[in-house]
C-alpha cells in the first residue's frame, strides 16, 4: 500500500502556493509558487467612472444602450484561476497526488471550484474558505491538521 499524497493549494485571486504533504505530522513541503503581488493600478484608475454607451446603429432610433461594465481585475483573476486548474488537471493526469486540499478566501474558493476537471474536483478532500497567501507554511499545516490527518 502506498503512501497518500496530499497536495494543498493555497491562493487568492492573484498567487497561490502549492505544497505536498505525505502523511500526517509531516508537514507541509513548498512545490511551487504561481502569480505575483499586484503592483498594478487599481481598478478605478484602470477604468472610466462612466458606463460606456452606444449610439445610433440598427434598431436604436437615437437612444443609447448601455454597455455592460468591464472588471480588468476580474478578467486577470479569472484567467489566473483557469491556469490554476490547469496546473492541478495535469498533476493529476500524471498521478502526482491522491488528495487535494484547497484553502482560499471565498470568492476565490468559488471560482477555483468553477473551473477545475471532474477528475480533479473528485480529489479535493477539503476546502479552507480562508486566505492563507501570507501565512508560512507551517502555520498553514496548524489551520488543515485536522484534514492532513485524515
Amino acid at each position: 500500500m502506498h503512501k497518500k499524497i496530499t497536495w494543498v493549494l493555497v491562493a487568492d485571486g492573484a498567487r497561490a502556493a502549492f505544497f505536498h504533504n505525505d502523511g500526517p505530522g509531516k508537514g507541509l513541503e513548498p512545490i511551487f509558487e504561481l502569480g505575483e503581488h499586484r503592483h498594478g493600478a487599481d481598478t478605478h484608475e484602470m477604468m472610466s467612472d462612466k458606463q460606456g454607451s452606444m449610439r445610433g446603429g440598427p434598431g436604436t432610433s437615437g437612444s443609447a444602450a448601455l454597455l455592460p461594465r468591464h472588471d480588468p481585475h476580474e478578467a486577470e483573476e479569472k484567467r489566473f484561476v483557469e491556469h490554476l486548474a490547469k496546473e492541478l488537471d495535469e498533476a493529476v493526469k500524471a498521478k502526482r497526488f491522491d488528495r487535494l486540499i484547497i484553502a482560499a478566501p471565498p470568492r476565490a474558493l468559488g471560482n477555483i471550484r468553477k473551473a477545475l476537471s471532474t477528475a480533479t474536483a473528485k480529489l479535493v478532500s477539503a476546502e479552507y474558505d480562508k486566505d492563507l497567501t501570507r501565512s508560512s507554511p507551517a502555520d498553514i499545516a496548524k489551520h488543515l491538521e485536522d484534514h492532513l490527518a485524515v
